[in-house]
């Protein structure tokens, strides 16, 4: 089953992951052999987050960090991790800085090699979206459907309280970045309204659709 990821939370699965209700919100990759990690940054990931001259992304990888380091089993770095089966992309919508959020991202995780983006905003423009990243033999597959089109399941309280999904926040201004849990309850599932044009599926992106950049 999908673990849904709401805005400002961080969550991983070993099988996929669903950012749900992206708009003008960021959503960021980690793939290793044994796991896919989440991370939807809202109101986007890009800009000069503070006043630090980083980006949101790269002012809070360190939180992040902390969060992939405590999965268990395997935790990030996973030890024998075999070369070239780590990824890392991002999905978004309209991030003009998406190389320079990639790269702080990757430093602040410890991360070199190649990664990826897709902008979805070609395809719906401003609406919201739902992402799916599915984890295939140590690689993702994306998907996306505007999220007025997904049927969403609310969680129930104790599936709120052992959600392995985490906020990703500050409890106050000027307060340090913490890893806390869930107050509300988030998507628990989600399926495609079904019409006779779209059969009941989401849309893939193809490989050609990403840009690629090396961090």
């Amino acid at each position: 089953m999908t673990t849904w990821i709401g805005t400002n939370q961080a969550g991983w699965d070993t099988q996929s992951i669903g950012f749900h209700s992206v708009n003008g919100c960021t959503g960021l990759v980690l793939s290793t052999p044994h796991w896919v990690a989440g991370w939807h940054i809202g109101g986007g990931a890009g800009g000069d987050y503070a006043y630090s001259g980083q980006t949101k992304a790269g002012f809070q990888a360190t939180t992040f960090l902390n969060y992939i380091q405590a999965i268990h089993p395997n935790p990030w770095p996973a030890s024998g991790m075999p070369a070239g089966t780590v990824e890392l992309l991002v999905v978004y919508q309209v991030l003009d800085d998406w190389k320079t959020v990639l790269q702080q991202f990757a430093t602040g995780i410890g991360y070199t090699g190649a990664a990826r983006g897709f902008d979805v905003s070609g395809k719906t423009g401003t609406d919201s979206c739902d992402f799916l990243i599915s984890h295939i033999n140590g690689h993702c597959t994306v998907q996306y459907k505007r999220t007025s089109k997904m049927d969403h399941v609310t969680q129930t309280d104790a599936e709120r309280l052992n959600s392995v999904v985490k906020t990703l926040g500050s409890t106050g201004m000027g307060k340090p970045f913490q890893i806390m849990a869930l107050t509300n309850n988030e998507s628990a599932s989600a399926t495609v309204k079904p019409t006779l044009l779209n059969g009941g599926h989401m849309h893939f992106v193809p490989s050609k659709s990403f840009a690629s950049i090396n961090v």
